[in-house]
């Protein structure tokens, strides 16, 4: 593949010498490679005729890059001089043939782009590479390529995709907004993939703009298409069909996929007629409440129309969910009273503008290197390319909704002026929310690389509302971060997620400047256009920088893991401090390289001395501080605020309530009123003079100062009364502060912080520039500027999911060059102090020689070089910066760090000595000349004679060590030492063996050690990368010193920031270079302080084990020490009960800085593992409370402290930390010491007291089995405090799954405050032969509060009997009880008058009462009652609990964290509460009393009502649902009587299933999908526990009516009588009463008199089958003053286990219990669905008048139609038609035809049932529910082609309009349509009809009067024809008295239609010729038809006389003669 370009020649050209003519030659580049023509002597108008060629690699170039040509004066002296300049896009020669030249002759521009006169000829020809097409024939040069081409042609053709791009959320029947979206439930999402289930239910469409058409409607959603049935002949159809979508994928991916509904006509020739389409993202309907649309408009439009407009309506309902997310009611409504236009929801593009975002690309800086030097020398080699100097090729990608436009690339330039704007095509308002700006590396041979990516939220740049401003930004830079700045070859995921910026950046990777501008009207013109001059230079005054500077203070890095190397800290805000550049002026902006030390634990320290590092970074920066300013003015509200609920909601939590609490509402108004305060405060100012407010700038300031007084009157306005909505509201206002506090134009970059070894980059801290930025005004300084803050280091990868790259406390400052003073004056203590510093190497000359010098091949680095050893660094070559002066000479000054020895910061350390022996092959072993080594070979101390350090003690004897590979003596083996590796075994030829000597030491107390150096101060390490130390090696080869000088300041005032100058290089290569000194800072205050850690307990913590259990302990890390706790073995809530001490903890600065920012605490939980490391379960950061102990000592309490494994939360830590200052007074005394631990002090470990815990130990369910076993035999011990109970074993778990003594009882020592309240932890043991007993499962309860109770007296002893009475109920009657039941039976009240109500049943009561009135009939009417229509299931009720009074259920778990697994269910209880130490007597147990544990036989009547919603099984997207129920052994089956073809069945079946209690506790419904050749699909179940139901005092066995009824429908169905249940609950609540009064007939109960009045007023009227009054009264109270359970229909999630947490659909049922011994049952309650009853609909058409005159008579030129009319009911195929009324030519057409249909109907519900078999194989016909409609069409009818349509009208049976009774009175109210004002593109959707004047066709059984046709015209609708005709509708049995025929078909009667009169003028001019001609031919030609007769006969006169003249000349002549 190459490019040629032939130069031919020049004309013209202009002369720019003074003597004589220009000597031109031409360059040209392409692709950053420059190549030049020669150069023609003294002319104007040279000739070339020179072939230039690029050799271009394997990958094509793109079609909108550039050549860019030049035409300059060659000069001998001086610069050469532009003549003229070019540039040609390459597009046109891509598009061209391969190898085609192509001729160019341009016109030269100069160097401001104005025209010359001079011209340049050309000739380009360029060959593709093989196998690639090009652009001409559609193949792709490259992703990125191809978007963009496509993107510009599509904008420049003036198309826009929004529609594809821009459908979010709207508000409320209006247009939608800019903004950003609710998104609110996105936070809960997982970030790993995510099953989501989408449900489409399509409803109905209204207004569909066309006529005759067939609607079907197509949803599209992740490539898969679904569709509805073909409705034909429609408008309006009814679709009321439901789509299910099942997805795998990551959550954000999801949300921003697609979803369009698009409505279709399938008529015609075309197949698929787009009429409009509905696109939106998923991630707006995920946003909504309950995370669905539900029955709303949606308003269709055609996106392929330049300006979208109405093309009609659909009503639909959308839900997305994922996993735990419970579907809304999507059920179809139809409801003409619909409040329409406040559900109308716009398509994205209708009634919206064209608008384009202008974003102005001028520049960028500082980008990275993107390529390695070896490889541009490997380019040069392979001829594509020459080396270059800025290894990187940039360009711009702009992306917005979905389409994306880019620079141009700009070769080898790190620093590009694009100079381009790019504008992006949209349809406004867009709702996508973000604009990406990508950075790109152009690269010749492989893919494109991301520098890095910017966004720009749109909601940040504009506003919505009357106030508000379309997006604008800048000019302004915007930052761009990335994977780390340094290039790399082989680039991880996590460095590509960073560079696209799906993760935090870890690195600044350049900035660019831009501007963003919006324009609405118009699309682009192009994608990207050309900024003049003009333009650019206008915007150099944002470019003006003004000089900051970066301070930080490190006090201590801590937390480290061991690295082996040399670790340093450096800090750097952009590329300023960045050692690693070379292209701006260095700052001492790290620390000196130091070893890291170990901390006596776990981790490793810097050791820094007194002198703390102090870095200065000194840069140069836009002043944005104004904007950044009002960022922190607000960022200090939220703070404030944030702080405030959090204290709240401490106080909250630790009092349970807050009801009536004065001093929570006193709490809550200074909360209030602080807020209302900082809002009223200024906004910062701007200076004029130092600030350039861009446009944007007063945008925000301004919005800013609305919300802020918006948000003081909401404060002001908040209720304190009601606590928990107060909280609501503050949580509200803090979002609201929020999306304020946001920077868009923020031209400063972050500041990072890097732990760095060398040149390497280990962790970092990102810190936004504001957070540190200095103000004058504490409001609008940043919170952290200036002030010590624990940093915490992350790392730059994934490989460390849990990890941190360590703690630094810094304090951090960012301001301008002059606000430096004020940063020393608030630290008057501190003196700064500088040293010049270089480090001379040296190597070994030969390996064992001892001899060092600085050559060799080990020799690395300059003999004297900085740390890194980069820079030559010549003592003699410093020279003294600009104001500071070197003070001393140069001395020797080693680094701190290696002064440490190995045992350094250990409490225990083992000694190790090598015993070394030598030998001939095969003779005896001998002491080796070097008999005592270490491990590396080098002499060492003799074994008796290492002598014991200070502080330490010996804690055994000598020992050789057995835990290697080594034979029982422990000797290893080998042939040569230091070359050859060890054996255990000793073979003949082994020479040399060793032994590892070891013994332990202990530190008994703390000696200050120095370690003593050598004086020549020299440093070791085995090469310059690794870690050096003090004392030499044998393996030793490099080694360094460090050299230092003193710097001082040599003038008054603040210095300037020193740079040496350093000469390096000899002669001609003499060069000065810069490097920084070493600056630190010393503190004259230096105070030393005791940290006490009180860990108490933790709680939650996650298992570790396989077990399900932990054996944690806690790691203590402050400063630079760690320590740890005890493990506490077996235990998910372990209790240390521990202070840890860190002693001699001495900080720089004054106690007053140390107590408002003191370093923060690291605790981390593990779990201790035999083998193996530990396993991380959790981690926190704590701020300690400094005391002075001087002031008097006030312990501070105990709180808990979240845990956090990266981003979830793992459980709690109850914990106290108190830093005590020790200059001053003296330390409270130690704690009490338990063992070697230190304990919790009293005054810190909360107040105990003695408490019972009583347990109620039911039994355990759903056991899984334990290593390929069956539990058979559990027990479960409970340990709460330290205490522990274990439970009786279960005999046999099959047999009984509950215990036999499950009364538990134990005391134990808990805190009093419940907040302090530890959890309770359950483990399961499984006793197994020879006396095995593993753990099987375990669990936690956290909240024992919810157990808590008072403890009872003796008086309640009422509640024993009461509870065990549940269990007792006789078997036949109770001849205890007096009362004589007046249940009457169904047989009897239908012989007793008044007592049965045949016009109702169940299902009517069921629509009653759920919200369907209008399918119920006269059920309310007549007073009766409504039962409860649950949304979810009954257990989820709140005031039920679950039915968790007497028994909870309580998961079990075995395996660890994410990994544990469900193992079964514990069934019982807990009470918990106090006892009082001063009384003698035990109280007595709240949990005495239960029922008897022993099995119970147990009778579950089911009753399903239907399903609803459905997942579709079959591939038609369907399914044939049945239902199976299980309960214990028995189980039964509908799958005989399935709903076929339906997703929204109606079941109305009963099942009566037995089971055992507490054996068989689940109830299991399932709902399964027939199949008739394979086996069943498992749709969805549901399983209800039946156990809890069964105890419960809610009584939930069987729900209670509201009314009590003898007969009928609602006849009482229970076991027991009301009276009988009020008296059971009376005495099971301990309540007083019932006691009954007879006049007026009352009862009291508890202290509370209740009367049947007030319950029943007098005057109302009660069904006739109401019970006694007696019964009566009690069933209302037991509603009115117990928590009983009602009568009720559940809705229950449908759940697969293939999908868990994902709604398969729901099931409405409910469940009735009764024990197995009751014998008779009541009678079930009769739920069989309605049946249709058959109907016959006769519609009579008599005349049609002003039908419309579609076609014009070709012989008499009238208007006239064949008019005839059809007519279907909707949904069926049954289409009749009329005779034909031939040649209608007055409008008026005669017929007296009738159109008979059968129908089924269920008139109750006003639907109509229709039955059809969905395909010819199908057993079972489908059946649709949907409204009578009749539609009736007007047409004219044609011989040849296709018959006309002329009008319709579409009739709904149930809600008719009423007809006219003449033919004036036809009128637009009798059109059943939403017309509005009859435009189809109006958005007022009114609804014309008064639907009180609306007949019921089915109630007033015959109609007959004129009704109006309709079509639509333009958009309008017009009425055109009117119909005579009469509908009736009779029963099968009328039908049968009063028969009638189709059209005028015998019977003809009823009415009989005689044959219509029609004019003569009605004929079928075919069949009757000579009516034709009569009255057509003649009645319009009749004189011509005579003329045409008399000139007949004429001419046949004439002819004949001609004709025989001859003969009768001949006659009489010859007769003559």
């Amino acid at each position: 593949m190459s490019l040629e370009i032939s130069v031919v020649s020049a004309s013209s050209l202009q002369n720019l010498e003074t003597l004589g003519k220009s000597d031109p030659y031409v360059t040209i580049n392409f692709q950053g490679e420059k190549k030049k023509t020669t150069v023609k002597d003294g002319t104007l108008d040279p000739v070339w005729d020179e072939t230039l060629k690029w050799e271009l690699g394997i990958k094509a170039p793109r079609s909108d890059e550039c050549i860019d040509i030049e035409v300059k004066d060659y000069e001998r002296i001086g610069r050469n001089r532009l003549l003229g300049k070019a540039t040609i896009a390459l597009r046109n020669i891509v598009l061209a043939a391969p190898g085609t030249p192509l001729d160019y002759e341009l016109g030269l521009l100069g160097a401001d782009d104005s025209p010359t006169v001079g011209t340049l000829r050309l000739t380009l020809s360029y060959v593709p590479p093989a196998g690639v097409a090009t652009a001409g024939s559609g193949g792709s040069v490259g992703a990125i390529a191809a978007r963009s081409a496509a993107v510009s042609s599509d904008l420049a053709d003036g198309i826009s995709a929004a529609p594809d791009a821009s459908a979010e959320s709207v508000p409320k029947g209006g247009m939608p907004q800019m903004g950003t979206p609710n998104s609110r439930n996105r936070d809960a999402l997982s970030s790993a993939k995510t099953k989501f289930q989408i449900r489409v239910r399509v409803v109905e469409g209204r207004q569909l703009l066309g006529a005759n058409m067939n609607p079907i409607c197509r949803i599209k959603f992740d490539g898969e298409t679904k569709q509805t049935r073909i409705h034909k002949g429609t408008t309006n159809p009814w679709f009321d069909e439901i789509f299910f979508f099942q997805v795998e994928k990551l959550p954000h991916e999801v949300l921003e996929d697609f979803l369009e509904l698009q409505v279709c006509n399938s008529s015609g020739i075309r197949s698929c007629t787009l009429i409009g389409s509905f696109k939106c993202e998923l991630g707006m309907v995920y946003d909504q409440p309950e995370f669905a649309f539900v029955n709303r408009w949606l308003v269709l439009a055609n996106p392929d129309e330049p300006t979208p407009t109405v093309q009609g309506y659909l009503k639909a309902s959308v839900a997305v969910l994922g996993p735990g997310n419970v579907c809304p009611d999507l059920s179809a409504g139809k409801s003409d009273q619909d409040d329409v236009e406040a559900n109308l929801l716009w398509s994205a593009g209708v009634h919206l503008q064209p608008a384009t975002f202008v974003l102005s690309i001028y520049c960028a800086q500082d980008l990275p290197r993107m390529d390695a030097g070896t490889l541009q020398s490997l380019k040069e080699m392979l001829g594509v390319g020459k080396a270059s100097k800025e290894l990187v090729d940039p360009y711009a990608i702009v992306s917005y909704a979905g389409k994306e436009v880019q620079t141009k690339v700009l070769y080898t330039n790190e620093n590009p002026e694009f100079r381009q704007n790019l504008h992006i095509g949209f349809l406004f308002p867009s709702m996508c929310n973000v604009i990406r700006l990508t950075l790109m590396d152009w690269d010749r041979v492989g893919q494109d690389d991301v520098i890095g990516t910017a966004t720009i939220p749109v909601s940040a740049i504009s506003a919505p509302g009357e106030d508000g401003f379309l997006p604008t930004f800048g000019p302004t830079w915007v930052n761009v971060y990335g994977a780390r700045r340094e290039w790399e070859l082989l680039d991880g995921e996590s460095a590509e997620k960073m560079n696209v910026g799906a993760d935090r950046g870890c690195a600044y990777r350049g900035r660019v400047l831009c501007a963003l501008h919006t324009q609405v009207g118009s699309y682009p013109p192009a994608p990207a256009t050309a900024i003049d001059n003009d333009a650019f230079n206008s915007v150099r005054r944002f470019r003006s920088t003004r000089r900051f500077v970066l301070i930080c203070q490190l006090t201590g890095t801590w937390l480290l893991e061991n690295t082996g190397r040399p670790l340093e800290i450096e800090v750097s805000v952009g590329n300023f401090g960045n050692k690693l550049e070379n292209t701006i002026l260095p700052s001492p902006s790290s620390t000196h390289p130091a070893n890291a030390v170990f901390d006596g634990c776990k981790y490793y320290f810097l050791p820094w001395d007194e002198a703390s590092p102090f870095v200065m970074v000194n840069c140069e920066y836009e002043d944005v501080t104004h904007r950044l300013h009002a960022v922190n003015h607000i960022t200090s509200i939220i703070d404030r605020l944030k702080k405030d609920i959090r204290g709240l909601k401490s106080t909250l939590r630790a009092r349970r309530t807050s009801e009536g609490d004065q001093e929570v509402t006193n709490m809550l108004q200074t909360v209030i009123s602080r807020l209302v305060a900082k809002c009223s405060l200024k906004l910062p100012e701007v200076d004029p003079v130092r600030h350039i407010e861009t446009s944007l700038d007063k945008h925000l300031r301004d919005r800013r100062r609305s919300e802020l007084d918006h948000l003081k009157n909401t404060a002001q306005a908040i209720d304190t009364s009601n606590v928990t909505q107060a909280m609501e509201e503050l949580e509200s206002i803090v979002s609201s502060l929020e999306s304020l506090a946001q920077a868009p134009q923020n031209g400063i970059p972050d500041v990072f912080l890097w732990l760095m070894s060398g040149t390497r980059r280990l962790a970092f801290i990102r810190i936004p520039a504001h957070s540190v930025l200095y103000a004058h005004e504490p409001t609008s300084q940043g919170a952290l500027a200036g002030k010590f803050h624990t940093y915490t280091l992350e790392y730059p990868d994934d490989k460390n999911r849990w990890s941190i790259g360590g703690v630094v406390r810094a304090s951090v400052w960012l301001g301008r060059e002059e606000d430096i003073r004020n940063w020393w004056d608030a630290r008057p203590d501190v003196q700064l102090t500088v040293y010049a510093e270089t480090y001379e190497n040296q190597v070994i000359s030969v390996p064992g020689s001892g001899k060092w010098t600085d050559k060799g091949l080990l020799m690395t680095r300059p003999p004297f070089s900085d740390a890194d050893g980069r820079f030559t660094l010549s003592r003699e070559a410093f020279f003294e910066p600009d104001g500071w002066a070197f003070q001393g000479d140069w001395f020797v000054d080693p680094d701190p760090s290696v002064r440490f020895a190995a045992d350094a910061g250990r409490q225990l350390f083992t000694e190790e000595v090598f015993e070394q022996q030598v030998r001939i092959p095969g003779g005896t072993w001998i002491p080796a000349p070097n008999n005592w080594a270490d491990v590396r070979g080098d002499p060492a101390t003799h074994r008796d004679k290492i002598a014991l350090a200070e502080g330490w003690s010996w804690r055994d004897v000598w020992s050789y060590d057995l835990q290697r590979a080594v034979d029982g003596e422990g000797w290893e083996y080998t042939v040569e030492a230091g070359i050859m590796g060890w054996s255990p075994q000793e073979k003949i030829f082994h020479v040399c063996r060793r032994r590892r000597w070891i013994r332990d030491r202990y530190l008994t107390h703390k000696v200050e050690k120095h370690m003593s150096l050598p004086i020549d101060g020299w440093e070791y390490a085995p090469l310059f990368r690794l870690q050096f130390h003090a004392l030499e090696r044998k393996i030793d080869m490099v080694r360094r010193r460090r050299w230092r000088r003193r710097l001082v300041p040599t003038q008054q005032g603040l210095p300037p920031t020193p740079r040496l100058a350093v000469k390096a290089g000899t002669g001609e290569e003499e060069f000065t270079q810069l490097t920084c000194p070493r600056m630190y800072i010393v503190s004259a205050e230096r105070h030393e302080y005791q940290l006490r850690a009180h860990i108490y307990q933790a709680r939650d913590l996650p298992a570790g084990d396989k077990t399900g259990l932990s054996d944690p302990y806690a790691v203590v890390s402050f400063c630079n020490s760690t320590q740890q706790t005890d493990k506490r073995s077996a235990t998910l809530c372990p209790t240390w009960d521990e202070t840890l001490i860190f002693d001699d903890v001495k900080l720089s600065g004054s106690v007053g800085t140390t107590e408002t920012q003191p370093p923060d605490i690291v605790v981390e939980i593990f779990d201790w593992d035999a083998r193996g490391a530990p396993e991380f379960l959790g981690r926190v950061f704590c701020r300690p409370t400094v005391l002075n102990t001087s002031e008097g000592y006030d312990p501070c309490p105990l709180q808990w402290y979240p845990l956090a494994r990266g981003n979830e939360k793992q459980g709690e830590l109850l914990a106290s930390f108190e830093m005590l200052l020790k200059d001053v007074g003296e330390l409270p005394i130690l704690p009490p010491v338990r063992g070697d631990f230190y304990m919790v002090p009293f005054g810190v470990r909360p107040l105990l007291q003695r408490t019972r815990i009583e347990v109620l130990c039911w039994g355990v369910r759903n056991m899984a089995t334990y290593e390929l076993q069956s539990v058979t035999r559990p027990s479960i011990e409970f340990e709460c405090g330290g205490e522990t109970v274990l439970s009786p074993v279960m005999a046999n778990l099959r047999v009984n799954p509950n215990f036999d003594k499950p009364h538990l009882v134990f005391d134990v020592e808990l805190p009093k405050e419940e907040l302090y309240l530890p959890p309770l932890t359950l483990r399961v043991f499984d006793h197994r032969a020879f006396g095995s007993k593993p753990l099987v499962a375990t669990a936690v309860v956290a909240d024992l509060h919810q157990y808590a109770t008072e403890p009872k007296v003796s008086r309640d002893h009422m509640l024993v009997t009461a509870i065990s009475s549940l269990e007792a109920k006789p078997g036949k009657g109770k001849a205890s009880h007096s009362l004589t039941r007046p249940t009457l039976s169904h047989e009897q009240a239908s012989r007793e008058p008044g007592t049965l109500d045949t016009d109702v049943d169940w299902w009517a009561k069921f629509y009653a009462s759920s919200g369907q009135a209008e399918r119920s009939g006269s059920y309310l009417a007549k007073g009766y009652e409504k039962l409860t229509v649950l949304s979810g299931a009954l257990e989820d009720e709140p005031k039920y609990n679950g039915f968790r009074d007497l028994v909870d259920t309580i998961p079990l778990y075995r395996g660890r964290g994410e990994q544990a697994q469900f193992s079964g269910e514990f069934k019982g209880t807990f009470r918990i509460y106090p006892l009082n130490a001063e009384d003698t007597e035990e109280p007595p147990f709240v949990l005495d009393g239960f029922p008897s544990p022993d099995p119970q036989e147990l009778l579950a009547r089911v009753y399903i009502v239907m399903g609803r919603d459905l997942a579709p099984k079959d591939a038609g997207g369907s399914s044939d649902p049945y239902v199976t129920v299980s309960f214990g052994k028995t189980k039964k089956t509908s799958k005989e009587d399935y709903r076929p073809n339906t997703l929204n069945p109606i079941f109305g079946h009963v099942f009566e299933v037995s089971g055992l209690l507490p054996l068989h506790k689940d109830l299991k419904i399932q709902v399964y999908d027939r199949d008739l050749m394979s086996s069943d699909d498992l749709i969805g179940e549901t399983v209800i526990d039946l156990e809890n139901r069964y105890l419960s005092r809610h009584r939930a066995t069987l729900g209670l009516p509201r009314q009590y009824h003898v007969s009928g429908v609602n006849a009482w169905r229970d076991i027991d009588l009301p009276t009988e249940i009020l008296l059971h609950a009376a005495r099971t609540r301990n309540l007083e009463g019932p006691v009954w009064h007879s006049d007026p007939l009352s009862l009291t109960l508890g202290g509370i008199t209740y009367s049947l009045t007030d319950f029943e007023p007098k005057d109302g009227a009660l069904p006739l089958t109401v019970g006694d009054p007696r019964e009566r009264l009690a069933l209302h109270v037991l509603h009115k003053a117990l928590p009983i359970v009602p009568e009720h229909v559940e809705t229950r999630e449908l759940t697969h286990p293939a999908m868990p947490g994902l709604p398969q659909g729901q099931l409405l049922l409910w469940v009735d219990l009764f024990p197995a011994n009751i014998s008779p049952l009541p009678p079930a309650v009769d739920i069989t669905p309605r049946q249709p009853q058959k109907y016959i609909l006769r519609v009579v058409i008599y005349n049609v008048f002003e039908a419309p005159l579609q076609e014009t008579s070709f012989v008499a030129k009238e208007k006239m139609s064949d008019v005839y009319v059809k007519g279907w009911l909707q949904g069926t195929n049954n289409v009749q038609k009329t005779d034909i009324h031939y040649r209608c030519m007055d409008g008026e057409a005669n017929f007296n035809w009738r159109l008979v249909y059968h129908l089924e109907m269920i008139e109750a519900e006003q639907v109509m049932v229709v039955e059809h078999k969905e395909h010819a194989w199908s057993l079972k016909s489908t059946q649709q529910r949907r409204p009578p409609q009749l539609t009736l069409q007007l047409w004219d009818n044609d011989l040849i082609m296709r018959d006309d349509y002329l009008s319709e009208m579409t009739l709904d049976l149930c809600n008719l309009p009423k007809p006219a009774k003449t033919l004036k009175g036809v009128g637009p109210d009798q059109v059943p349509q939403m017309m509005g004002n009859g435009d189809i593109n109006s958005v007022t959707i009114n609804i014309l009809d008064d639907y009180k004047n609306n007949v019921n066709l089915f109630e007033a059984k015959r109609v007959y009067g004129y009704f109006p046709f309709t079509s639509v015209v333009d958009g309008i609708t017009e009425i055109a024809g009117k119909v005579e005709m009469e509908m009736e509708v009779l029963t099968e049995e009328e039908a049968k008295e009063r028969p009638a025929g189709q059209g005028r078909d015998e019977p003809n009667l009823n009415p009989k239609l005689p044959d219509p009169e029609r004019p003569a003028t009605s004929f079928l001019w075919i069949s009757s010729p000579w009516k034709s001609f009569r009255h057509i031919i003649w009645k319009n030609y009749k004189w011509y038809c005579i003329t045409f007769i008399i000139f007949f006969l004429l001419f046949l006169f004439l002819f004949l006389f001609l004709y025989s003249l001859p003969g009768a000349t001949v006659d009489y002549l010859v007769g003559g003669n």
